[in-house]
């Protein structure tokens, strides 16, 4: 499944850098600015991972008509043992795919943007009581805004927060104790992109 979503956002990326040379080249200057593509990183993944000894990562294509921009994302992650909730387990990694539209009320993707979006989270756990693992997954609403600070060129930054909502009831249990996502969540970050 993994292998399948990271395939998909490679051939997306070079079917959006292709469609974004062409497009730069066969219209007028005005048209063009209705239209931007892009790549960023999210740095959490990547932090928060770092901090577990793990290696974390993100990727996010986006595609931009107007106001309005269309992103598909995939991230993987370790969520550090002291902010999981439950002692009697370790080692939460998460691979993250989602859909995202975002709405910018200025023009050219820049400044503040607001966002929604449908995500699945496929988790791996380990049980400290016997040393197993179980895997589960989460389907969660989001909302999210963010502001984009061009910076050099087509390089831009983007601090960005989010506040998840998870739709399903899925849990662990081992023992007498049990895991479960949170029902609401929020967090912030910063992003770092490319904007074609």
């Amino acid at each position: 499944m993994k292998r399948q979503i990271c395939l998909l956002f490679i051939l997306m990326l070079v079917v959006f850098t292709t469609n974004a040379q062409q497009k730069s080249t066969s219209e007028k200057s005005d048209q063009a600015s209705n239209h931007s593509y892009g790549v960023a990183v999210d740095l959490l993944p990547i932090v928060m991972s770092a901090t577990q000894g793990k290696l974390g990562y993100s990727a996010q294509l986006w595609y931009g008509y107007k106001h309005i921009r269309f992103r598909g994302l995939i991230a993987g992650f370790t969520m550090p043992d002291k902010l999981m909730g439950n002692d009697d387990f370790t080692n939460l990694e998460t691979t993250a795919t989602a859909v995202i539209i975002d709405y910018f009320p200025q023009k050219d993707f820049k400044g503040w943007w607001f966002g929604a979006s449908f995500e699945m989270w496929n988790n791996s756990i380990t049980s400290k009581i016997d040393d197993s693992s179980h895997d589960f997954n989460n389907y969660v609403a989001t909302a999210s805004l963010g502001y984009i600070v061009p910076v050099y060129k087509k390089f831009y930054i983007e601090p960005w927060g989010a506040f998840h909502y998870v739709l399903n009831n899925e849990k662990v249990s081992v023992g007498n104790t049990e895991y479960k996502t949170k029902k609401f969540q929020a967090e912030i970050s910063i992003k770092v992109g490319l904007k074609f």
